[in-house]
């Protein structure tokens, strides 16, 4: 009989615990994972206590198929863009805009942004409203 069989019978019985193990072989310890092999005290705890090393440690970034193509959707497609700039480095020539552009950044080692035009700003009020106000807050 082994005594796993032994002890199992003596809990069914409600003997108690009397047989002092020995200390255990690392061929008959089973780890669960890697994690078993860190020592107790290099652990990594909770400040709670109340969670499992392998709950803090278990958690991984798995996404779905669903999130993996909402990622992908919100994604700009460059294809196009790329087939066109491809295109117009197997032309022969290169045009003097794209030439001076090229010059530019090789001078300056980055990239030039575009400028952005500012919006003219709409008012609900016209020139002679604004006369009317002016001469009222003048004469006073």
């Amino acid at each position: 009989m082994s005594n796993s069989l032994v002890r199992k019978s003596l809990e069914l019985l409600g003997y108690e615990k009397r047989v002092k193990e020995g200390k255990k072989n690392r061929k008959q310890i089973k780890y669960k994972g890697t994690l078993d092999l860190i020592p107790p005290k290099h652990r990594i705890i909770s400040k709670n206590d109340k969670t499992d090393l392998l709950t803090i440690l278990g958690r991984s970034g798995r996404t779905t198929v669903y999130e993996a193509q909402k990622r992908l959707s919100l994604c700009e497609n460059r294809t196009d863009e790329n087939a066109r700039k491809l295109l117009m480095l197997s032309k022969k020539c290169i045009e003097p805009k794209t030439a001076n552009k090229l010059l530019e950044r090789a001078v300056r080692k980055k990239h030039i942004p575009k400028p952005k035009k500012k919006k003219e700003e709409a008012t609900a009020f016209t020139e002679e409203d604004f006369k009317k106000f002016e001469a009222e807050y003048v004469d006073q």
